[in-house]
């Protein structure tokens, strides 16, 4: 009797460990989007997890957390957005992220991105981290992300709004539709921003009209701004 609870309880044991060490290495899925100054260099859903990160530029060349517990933030280890730039890098679509710079400062307890796919800032500016449309008040390393969490690193002096893109999904060939620019931040109406070859007006948006093609691939642009999101817009 003895040696069957011995046997049961450690059976349950395993078990707790088992499920404790798969919450662990669980994947978060979010959407990254990187936005070099001149092209988008990446855009798609990745799976990332809490792990390591190893600094290859400035005087630390080792490997450090990079999972909100151990870099300023609060909460357990989680999933984060440096990581998941890693994890975009490693995408089958990420080639033109590599390679990425990573510098390690102990000050502060996170990394610094040196440069992306090669791409260094220049100037006032630098890779700014959003995320949800909002600029990140910590270090990318310090910030839990969520399931469905949309990360956006993008060359930025601070003051260039991101510009969010709304839609419809499906469109009438022939037929005018409406989409819609604003800022990210904000939720303000954008004027001026080309889409798709037409342009906003004051309430941010435009009307365009497809006539050939299935799908077409649509993103907003304006001189000062942060490129927007690409929507899809299956044509029917």
């Amino acid at each position: 009797m003895i040696r069957r609870s011995f046997v049961r309880a450690l059976a349950l044991a395993s078990l707790l460990v088992f499920a404790l060490s798969a919450s662990a290495v669980a994947a978060t899925k979010v959407n990254v989007r990187v936005e070099g100054a001149k092209a988008t260099l990446f855009e798609g859903n990745v799976a990332v997890s809490a792990g390591k990160l190893t600094s290859n530029t400035g005087e630390d060349r080792s490997s450090h957390l990079c999972n909100v517990a151990a870099n300023g933030g609060s909460g357990p280890p989680a999933a984060t957005p440096t990581r998941a730039l890693q994890a975009a890098s490693e995408n089958a679509l990420g080639d033109r992220l590599a390679p990425l710079s990573f510098e390690w400062y102990a000050s502060f307890s996170d990394f610094l991105i040196g440069s992306i796919g090669g791409e260094a800032p220049t100037g006032d500016n630098y890779w700014e981290l959003s995320i949800n449309w909002k600029v990140a008040e910590l270090g990318g390393c310090a910030v839990a992300l969520k399931k469905g969490d949309k990360v956006l690193w993008a060359v930025s002096d601070g003051t260039s709004p991101a510009l969010r893109l709304d839609a419809p999904r499906v469109a009438r060939k022939g037929r005018p539709f409406k989409v819609r620019v604003t800022s990210g931040a904000t939720g303000k109406a954008v004027a001026g921003a080309r889409v798709g070859g037409a342009m906003t007006a004051a309430n941010g948006i435009a009307r365009l009209t497809l006539k050939s093609g299935s799908k077409r691939a649509l993103g907003a642009t304006k001189r000062g701004a942060i490129r927007s999101n690409i929507e899809s817009v299956v044509l029917r």
